[in-house]
């Protein structure tokens, strides 16, 4: 992964739990460099430490170190130079999910060793939609939850979401079941 995600890793930590909290963690994850560079390519195994550090070092499962880092990245990633390109599809929840593909299209003009997910929105009725993601990479599903959360209180929408189908030998994606919860 880029180090931005790393660095994002880095960014959430420092925010919420402190630089004491950081050292910890990187030296669990047996770290030699406590800050990463965001447009360097690192072998996925340091973003999979960090996550597990985290985890030991705030007695967190890794799908809720996950799932809160996934809800960070938003506002995040949103205050990167990137961030213009996360609302390029429109301003509303349903229309930056669509347009997720595009985005990452863009961002890999500047990243050309990028390998990003792909996802497919689909309304399954009235305020329900499944969210196909396809990656690579397995074991980021609960990040994807917590971005699709952080997305959420973004663009003012309040949603529920369950996954319904994980990547595994038999399925070759993962599918989120988000509901629109509509208030009023």
């Amino acid at each position: 992964m880029y180090g931005m995600v790393n660095e994002g890793i880095r960014s959430f930590v420092l925010t919420h739990h402190g630089a004491q909290t950081w050292d910890d963690i990187c030296q669990i994850a047996a770290l030699p460099d406590k800050e990463f560079q965001d447009m360097q390519r690192y072998d996925d195994s340091v973003t999979y430490e960090l996550v597990g550090a985290i985890s030991d070092r705030m007695e967190l499962s890794d799908t809720e170190a996950m799932t809160a880092f996934g809800s960070y990245w938003i506002d995040y990633a949103g205050g990167s130079r990137f961030g213009p390109l996360m609302t390029r599809a429109g301003p509303g929840f349903l229309d930056q999910l669509r347009g997720l593909d595009d985005m990452h299209a863009q961002v890999k003009h500047a990243m050309p060793d990028l390998r990003p997910p792909s996802f497919t929105l689909e309304h399954q009725s009235e305020d329900i939609y499944h969210l196909h993601y396809v990656s690579q990479r397995s074991g980021l599903d609960a990040m994807v939850i917590g971005m699709l959360h952080g997305l959420a209180e973004e663009t003012g929408e309040s949603i529920d979401v369950r996954q319904v189908a994980e990547k595994s030998d038999g399925v070759d994606h993962s599918v989120f079941e988000i509901t629109l919860l509509r208030t009023g």
